[in-house]
């Protein structure tokens, strides 16, 4: 029996919802296609020559995504799962600068297309993902039905590249959420809090005019807001958001003077 890779299924879950939403699969993917264009060396490379067609590959992935949201007719659910599955692993060479050795990508000769790395995904990815997205219909149908400039997905903030970059899943209407595909949310913490809590922070001039955060926990279904004011305040801050961003911004430019 297959191991899941659970850290792709988690990708893939993120892209087929921002999908769901009209939203492209996010700069992370388009950077790491785009990173295998260039001669800059690459850690784990595969075969020689297999390079340009993993990144001839990339941008046929991106342009079928594209072309798919112009026409959401053109490809059936099975078809958009295996490409948000691939997409992870090229997003994977932008996060870290290499193929890592469990990639589905390291495997690729220069014959390899994009045909070819659909296919090889497994099959219990459809079926996992498949099962996430029925449990995201009632939760995710009130997101649907705003208006496209009210759906954000992969929002860069004003102060992301102060902390090298980040960027979030989604805001909705003001709902700035994150989405955590765990298995058990039990251990979802401090680590998860406080990445909420940086996300909100770092939109220092309030440009996507967040008024709530939340966690979407895609294997149960669950969907957990709070109020911005009261999230932060259960965190023990007393100042206002607008002071927390400014102090937030005058600390991290301090820092990068250093």
């Amino acid at each position: 029996m297959q191991y899941p890779n659970w850290s792709a299924l988690g990708h893939a879950v993120d892209y087929r919802l921002r999908l769901s939403l009209g939203g492209r699969l996010g700069l992370a993917v388009v950077a790491g296609v785009m990173f295998l264009d260039e001669t800059g060396p690459l850690r784990g490379a595969p075969a020689r020559g297999a390079r340009k067609a993993l990144h001839t590959a990339g941008r046929e992935l991106l342009a079928t995504v594209d072309a798919y949201l112009a026409d959401p007719g053109s490809l059936d659910e099975d078809a958009l799962i295996r490409l948000c599955f691939v997409a992870g692993f090229f997003e994977d060479i932008a996060r870290t600068g290499e193929i890592r050795r469990f990639s589905m990508l390291n495997s690729a000769t220069p014959a390899t297309t994009l045909d070819d790395l659909t296919v090889a995904v497994p099959e219990y990815v459809a079926c996992d993902i498949g099962q996430q997205m029925r449990l995201a219909e009632g939760p995710f149908a009130a997101f649907r039905a705003l208006p496209q400039r009210a759906r954000v997905c992969g929002p860069v903030f004003a102060g992301s590249g102060d902390i090298g970059g980040a960027d979030a899943d989604y805001i909705l209407g003001g709902l700035l959420l994150d989405c955590k595909a765990t298995k058990d949310p039990r251990r979802l913490g401090r680590e998860e809090t406080y990445q909420l809590a940086g996300y909100l922070l770092l939109d220092y001039d309030d440009e996507f005019g967040i008024d709530q955060v939340g966690l979407y926990l895609s294997r149960q279904g669950g969907l957990i807001t709070w109020d911005a004011a009261d999230f932060l305040r259960r965190l023990g801050a007393s100042a206002p958001l607008a002071q927390l961003r400014a102090q937030l911004r005058q600390h991290l430019h301090e820092a990068a003077r250093r």
